[in-house]
Parts: C-alpha cells; structure tokens; sequence
C-alpha cells in the first residue's frame, strides 16, 4: 500500500484538495497522511479546524506567525515550514508527497521531500498567474516534482516545454470543480444572515505596500457597492494584506447596510452563495473567480495582476485598477454579459484521476533522479 502525504497550507487549497483526499481514501492500495498548517493555524479563522473535521489524525506544522506579513517573514516561514515537514516525513515515511498550487506551504513540501529523497507530485503546476510570487514558486515546484497532475491541457504543455518528459505529466483537469454539483445553493436563512449580498468581493494583496494596496481595495469597493449589497471576503495573508483589511472594516463601519464583511466562508457555504441566483457577480482577483466561476457561470470582474497569465472562460471581464471611472464602465459591461458556463478545467473527476494515477504511476518512470528531457 502506498503512503501518499498530502500537503494543505490555506483555506483556498484545502477547499480543492478535500476531494482528492477522499478519493486516496476511497482506494485499498492508497493510504492518506494529512499535514496541515501555515495559513491554516492563522487568525481569525483558525481553518484548521475545518481540516480536522474531515480528517481527525492529521498532522500539524508550523510556518507563518501572526503579525509577519512581510516577504522576509514568507522567506522565515519558508524555512520553519521546511525544517518541520522534513521531521514529519521522517517520522511518517511517505512514498508520496502531493503539493498542489504555487504557495509557500507548498513549496515547503515539495523541497523537503524532493531534497530529501521522497516523489512528488504537483497538481495545478504549468498554470500562470502572477500573484505575489506564484509564478515562480509554482515553476519551481514543478521542478522539485516528479509526477505532475496538470489541470489543463494547455499546463501539460508548459511542463513539458519546461523539459519534464511527457510520461511524467498527466492531464487530470482541476479539483476545484470536483463535487461542485453536489453543493445546493445557501439556504434563505443562512443567505439572510449575511446581508442577502448581490456581490461577493475577495481581493487578494499583490506583495506591494499596505497604503497601495488599500488603495485599490477602497477604489474596487466604492464601484461595487454603488451597484447593490455586497459580503466582503477577508484577503489571505500574504504581505499587504492589512491593507485591504483596512480598507474592508472602513466600508463596512462608512456603509454598513451595502457591505457586511466576514472573515470565512466554509467551501460549501461559499460555493452554495455563488448558487444564488440573487448574486449577480463576484469581484477581486482570487482563482475561484476564473475556476469554480466559470463552472457556475457567475460573472467575475478580475482586477489588477494576480491572475494575469491564467486561463480564463468568458464570466471574466478583466479590469485594470487605474480610475473610479473606469471601473465603474467595467462594472456596467460585466453585468451585460451573460456567462456560458464552457471552461478548460475538466469534468469534475479530478480527484478520482489523481489517485489513480498515484496508486499506478511506475517508480521507474517516476524515477527520483531528475534529468531534462531536452
């Protein structure tokens, strides 16, 4: 039986690597090891609670510290996150390490098993998107790996272009439309109870000052808020972050019947919001809007650079954050649009797909010593 050690950081990752943990499960030959922490320890939603729900005997590190939003502070939980998963996978001798994404936690994993003699695999490698550092962690960790689960076809081929051999890339589509059917839409109490919002915002920092990027969030808001209610998402903790939490908590206290904020939403409530049909749009920059959107074929206004490079559906409208008036022309040409729902991420068998190819995949073909293909 192989030992597969899945790697979830965030809120964000959990909410795609859920499905593909249950599908381990699912398997005889496939036993699950689940370590969580980073992000996931953080206030104030502490998420890890919501980790353990689903998986009791998880195992827990350390990286990010409270108040340490800088890109020196990511680079010291780089290296706590490293030096404690190397321990944990000593102690658990995995055969496997999955990492999915481009974040720290999982550049952490793949380092510490890659450097250490374990294979991994990398789901979501080959995307693009600008974000902080995403594209050049997540290039990297493909690097490090040694079984890639790409989302898209067009993300196999950039693996490939990277000099990975074509027999170490699988095409599987993305995790994060796996079990979207099954979600129903928020019930009429629950949708009360945060305001009844027409939008949902959640705008992620971009690594440049909190003064910038509160900026743009109040920018962003004030265009928002002029077209009906809208929740407010609190952003993920990458440096900048207080800035748009700043930004967050003075619309609220200068607006609070047209925006009411709260810090998370557990997946099935956030997907089951997006069900609404009340809900008209979602606005910000985070991958959900170009991902699970365009499987629900909710409108997205994606602003700014995070996501620049990543594939997109036509629920996106792309919008740069230069003047009120624009984005106020944005706002009125998003809601015109009519979504199709067509999108390049596969058919909501990601995770089935992944543990498969974990339970087959050849240790010869897979080998550990790296060599290019060209």
């Amino acid at each position: 039986m192989r030992r597969i050690a899945v790697i979830t950081g965030t809120r964000a990752d959990w909410g795609l690597l859920q499905c593909v943990c249950e599908a381990i499960q699912a398997r005889s030959d496939l036993s699950l090891m689940l370590c969580a922490g980073g992000a996931h320890l953080l206030p104030p939603a502490h998420t890890i609670k919501e980790v353990r729900a689903c998986v009791p005997d998880l195992m827990q590190f350390e990286m990010q510290r409270v108040g340490e939003t800088t890109r020196l502070g990511d680079a010291a939980a780089l290296g706590r996150g490293i030096q404690h998963l190397a321990a944990l996978f000593h102690a658990m001798a995995p055969d496997i390490v999955l990492v999915l994404g481009d974040r720290i936690e999982a550049f952490a994993g793949a380092a510490a098993a890659s450097v250490g003699g374990i294979r991994v695999a990398h789901v979501h490698g080959g995307d693009r998107a600008e974000g902080v550092a995403d594209e050049a962690m997540r290039h990297a960790i493909t690097k490090l790996a040694h079984i890639h689960l790409a989302a898209t076809a067009a993300s196999a081929e950039r693996i490939r272009q990277m000099g990975e051999h074509a027999a170490q890339v699988h095409v599987i589509g993305s995790p994060a439309i796996d079990a979207l059917a099954g979600i129903p839409a928020l019930d009429d109490t629950r949708y009360a109870e945060l305001g009844r919002p027409e939008f949902v915002f959640l705008l992620h920092p971009t690594g440049r000052t909190e003064s910038e990027e509160r900026a743009d969030a109040e920018m962003l808001l004030a265009a928002v808020a002029k077209s009906g209610r809208v929740l407010l998402l609190a952003p993920n903790s990458d440096p900048g972050c207080e800035g748009i939490a700043q930004a967050i908590a003075c619309a609220t206290h200068a607006q609070p019947r047209a925006c009411r904020a709260t810090a998370h939403l557990p997946r099935a409530e956030f997907i089951g919001l997006l069900k609404r049909g009340a809900v008209r749009a979602m606005v910000g920059n985070s991958s959900a809007g170009l991902i699970e959107c365009a499987a629900l074929g909710v409108r997205v206004l994606n602003v700014g650079t995070r996501q620049h490079g990543r594939e997109r559906a036509d629920n996106v409208l792309d919008a740069p954050l230069d003047s009120a008036e624009s984005l106020d022309a944005s706002m009125t040409a998003l809601l015109a649009s009519t979504p199709s729902g067509h999108h390049p991420y596969g058919d909501g068998h990601a995770g089935t797909r992944a543990a498969t190819v974990l339970a087959n995949a050849s240790f010869t073909v897979h080998a550990l010593a790296k060599h290019n293909a060209y």
